[in-house]
């Protein structure tokens, strides 16, 4: 067993509270055929904050101090889909919020962000879980 990384404990922690905040927000919008605005505001920032900082962490020299992971053939086929997985929740993170928010001030439900949602909530689910696995796998056994 790898020591797990403090950066990447505090991710894995900090996104747990995101997985109550989306699915609030979803579950309560498909009963009222709009999504909680105020939950996925949140979760949406959150996430964004928490996946962006950890990326220009990484991005900037940011060891995984202590950690010796093997990079595995395995673990860079994990890498190689995840990466790109979380940059498209990012995008679609902010493509929904941008949508939702344009709804707030006009008062209208545009079906765009509705549709959006469904795919974010679908993929973002993917990426978090893939990750808490991935954490857990590497980590924690």
């Amino acid at each position: 067993m790898t020591p797990a990384p403090i950066a990447s404990t505090i991710v894995a922690i900090a996104l747990i509270p995101v997985a109550f905040l989306f699915c609030h927000a979803f579950l309560t919008g498909w009963r009222k055929k709009h999504f909680h605005y105020v939950a996925g505001i949140i979760a949406i920032i959150w996430d964004l904050t928490v996946s962006i900082g950890y990326m220009m962490y990484r991005a900037m020299g940011g060891a995984i101090e202590g950690a010796t992971l093997q990079v595995t053939s395995a673990v860079n086929a994990y890498f190689m889909v995840h990466i790109p997985v979380a940059v498209l929740v990012m995008s679609l993170e902010l493509v929904v919020i941008g949508t939702g928010l344009r709804n707030l001030k006009t008062g209208t439900t545009n079906e765009w962000t509705r549709r959006l949602m469904k795919t974010l909530f679908a993929i973002w689910w993917l990426a978090f879980l893939s990750g808490e696995i991935f954490y857990i796998v590497m980590y924690l056994m």
